[in-house]
């Protein structure tokens, strides 16, 4: 009997170990949302190529679907897939479902006020300025060309650990992101790229405002030969509404750091950007509301791009950025030096109206300027590979967007968008084409 007692014991205690171990749910929630655009985009190579028709029309889906499930103790986790694919274009990279979150969150962790996000997620501090996007919000991160229109991809998810520390009304973030794995596996190959940083808030009680104070570093240890390509963002923001429906905001930002040029030498940054606008919303018959902005990217000359002997690089790096400065310019001026989020100085004037219940109808103006001058005679590649014609005027252009925004009902938003960019004095005779953009989309929320 003993012996047949000690057989069930052991019989109990492996069926114990084989048994796997489940984390108890209490609250699972399934969400997504289902966004389908028809395009049409016409002259986005500003007349580069005269003999070819630059216009194409096509449609595109994103599709997303959460789950996230509360588990015991303050744990919580988030899991959302997402496919980007433009209409009847099969492959393997558009029929891809992509990791889009994957995380886990730990509240109290050791310590009440910490929360510890772990995986895949979203950040965004503050107006997107310097961390929003991974390879900011004109490119697509991960797969290899899933959409034709990048500059419209949802995907803007980081590989992070972020540490959060609530003692309201302060709240501190601490994050590191990785940018770039580059190499895996190899000893001695430390050629990454890595984001680190520290994100303090703070909500005052008086005129609903608040303020920021950042310090984020990218770290490239992949650039040209062994040296490290770095750049350190130090900036402050804030908003407040002295008065009932107008709310003022700012930031300003410098960035330092070494930066690695294509003569593989290094020198040092010292870039800037500032950030100012005003809305006011009128209480009236149609509920209008009227903006202004303006906004500066420091930049570099031509001649001193990639010159080993200059002694500074003063162009700012667009870093993680999420910002989006006209539909159609945010495509075309895209990169450093660009003219847009870089080497700018942006005027955007924005007036909107409510006509009838659950239309918004949006007019945004932007005219772009450079900073710095680019040189006479020269060639620039924008928008992915287009080599524009340039002369040495700072007049980038004027863009218009029109907007009509219809809440159809809770769950499904419907929307038109125009823009129209017409090339201003920086850009050659032979570039000067206006480019526009026509688009409609259906949103649906689940």
């Amino acid at each position: 009997m003993s012996r047949f007692l000690k057989l069930m014991s052991i019989l109990a205690i492996v069926a114990l170990i084989a048994v796997p171990a489940f984390a108890e749910v209490q609250n699972v929630k399934v969400s997504g949302d289902i966004d389908s655009k028809m395009i049409h985009r016409a002259n986005y190579d500003l007349g580069v190529d005269s003999s070819a028709t630059d216009k194409d029309t096509w449609f595109m889906s994103t599709t997303r679907v959460q789950i996230d499930a509360d588990l015991t103790d303050n744990v919580s986790t988030c899991v959302r897939l997402l496919n980007e694919r433009d209409w009847n274009v099969e492959s393997a990279d558009t029929n891809a479902i992509t990791l889009d979150l994957a995380s886990v969150k730990m509240k109290e962790m050791f310590y009440a006020p910490l929360t510890l996000t772990i995986g895949r997620q979203d950040i965004r501090l503050g107006s997107g300025l310097v961390v929003g996007d991974p390879d900011t919000n004109d490119a697509v991160a991960g797969v290899t060309a899933p959409i034709t229109a990048s500059d419209l991809s949802s995907r803007k998810s980081f590989d992070a650990i972020r540490a959060t520390l609530d003692y309201n009304p302060l709240v501190m973030d601490v994050i590191f992101a990785k940018i770039n794995a580059s190499t895996i596996g190899t000893l001695n190959n430390n050629d990454d790229t890595n984001l680190y940083g520290i994100n303090a808030a703070y909500k005052f009680n008086k005129y609903n405002s608040e303020a920021e104070a950042y310090m984020i570093s990218k770290v490239n240890r992949s650039a040209a030969g062994s040296l490290t390509d770095t750049v350190d963002v130090y900036g402050v923001r804030g908003s407040l509404e002295p008065i009932s429906k107008l709310v003022v905001n700012g930031e300003l930002a410098m960035q330092r750091g070494d930066y690695v040029d294509t003569a593989n030498t290094k020198v040092d940054r010292s870039a800037w950007a500032a950030d100012a606008a005003a809305s006011y919303a009128i209480d009236y018959k149609w509920s209008p509301k009227i903006g202004l902005a303006y906004v500066y990217r420091s930049g570099i000359k031509s001649e001193d791009e990639g010159d080993p002997v200059a002694s500074k690089y003063k162009a700012w790096d667009t870093m993680c950025e999420d910002q989006t400065h006209g539909i159609v310019a945010n495509e075309i001026l895209d990169g450093n030096n660009d003219g847009g989020d870089s080497n700018s100085q942006i005027i955007n004037a924005m007036v909107s109206v409510v006509p009838v219940q659950d239309l918004t109808f949006t007019v945004d103006y932007y005219h772009f300027l450079l900073a710095q001058k680019w040189a006479n005679g020269s060639t620039r590649t924008m928008n992915g590979s287009t080599a524009y014609k340039v002369t040495d005027r700072k007049s980038l252009g004027s863009e218009v967007d029109l907007s009509l925004a219809y809440a159809y009902t809770e769950d499904v938003k419907l929307g038109l968008t125009a823009g129209y960019f017409v090339p201003g004095a920086a850009f050659d005779a032979a570039n000067d084409k206006t480019a526009s953009t026509v688009m409609a989309d259906v949103k649906v929320a689940f």
